[in-house]
């Protein structure tokens, strides 16, 4: 008998771990679960009017724009650009300002391809990737003769709060996807927005720029190989930290159901190394810019 009940207690002590190694891991599934499970119930954004159920909002346009070569340009040019903008649901094409056409709201629509993430009462993020042109020597004829900054993909990412349906501060890290030396950059705006009419709207901006070693570089940088060999620019070797800080105000208005009229005009003053290099000029600058674009909704 008592063999017996060796027995009988020599399997119920197995039964016991079996049950508990299965329940451990399922228990641990459970935590991983959970989290995700609450991170669902984030309150999403809800879908515009405009939404994939309903169709899409687009806008197409150009704008004429003068502004510096490159930050710290003594020189100026004047360009058209296109303006376009895309929205379904919560992605957003935009190019030239094209997605802060598309409704009177405090999101400004970066450019490039976006989707809002999620939101929770007021705060939300959104990701997205652009295309970044670089730099190149014929852009400026100070810049002859240093290395070529080169085109690449920047991945984002902006955390937007607002305070109220007029005020905003929007925080946005930007970095290079490609490893081309564009390095990455933490820009913060604080912005408000008022209508001055139903068919007018005016938004103030003020911020500033940080950028890490790689950016200031490449783009406020004098490597020793070029400095007095293809340059006559002295070397400089600038750090990370404050690239320069900005003013912006940026008026649109509709003059029809679908034109929107739109211009701005943009100030900014390079800091800290960016400010110090060689190739700041003109470390004080500003850009204008007017356009028109078509809006429309499917």
């Amino acid at each position: 008998m008592d063999r017996l009940d060796s027995v009988e207690r020599l399997i119920m002590v197995r039964m016991k771990r079996t049950h508990f190694q299965k329940t451990v891991p399922g228990a641990v599934a459970l935590l991983l679960v959970l989290p995700a499970c609450a991170l669902a119930q984030l309150r999403l954004p809800p879908p515009p009017p405009d939404s994939p159920d309903h169709g899409f909002t687009w806008s197409l346009g150009a704008s004429v724009v003068n502004g510096p070569r490159y930050a710290g340009s003594a020189e100026r040019s004047t360009g058209v650009r296109p303006v376009i903008g895309l929205e379904v649901g919560r992605f957003t094409l935009s190019s030239g300002g094209g997605g802060s056409l598309l409704d009177f709201d405090l999101d400004p629509r970066d450019s490039g391809l976006t989707a809002r993430l999620f939101q929770l009462d007021n705060f939300r993020l959104s990701g997205g990737l652009r295309l970044d042109g670089g730099r190149k020597g014929a852009d400026d004829p100070i810049l002859r003769g240093l290395p070529d900054v080169e085109r690449t993909l920047r991945g984002r990412l902006s955390a937007i709060y607002d305070f109220n349906k007029q005020a905003s501060l929007r925080s946005t890290l930007s970095q290079d996807l490609l490893d081309k030396q564009g390095g990455a950059t933490l820009q913060t705006s604080a912005r408000y927005e008022f209508l001055i009419s139903s068919r007018t709207e005016i938004g103030l901006a003020a911020g500033f720029t940080l950028a890490d070693s790689t950016y200031m570089r490449s783009y406020m940088g004098v490597p020793t190989s070029a400095a007095g060999v293809t340059t006559a620019l002295p070397a400089y070797r600038p750090g990370a930290g404050m690239h320069s800080t900005h003013l912006g105000l940026e008026v649109k208005t509709l003059v029809s159901d679908r034109w929107v009229l739109f211009g701005g005009v943009g100030y900014q003053q390079l800091r800290g190394d960016a400010r110090r290099s060689p190739l700041a000029v003109k470390p004080d600058s500003y850009n204008v810019s007017i356009g028109l674009a078509y809006r429309c909704c499917r």
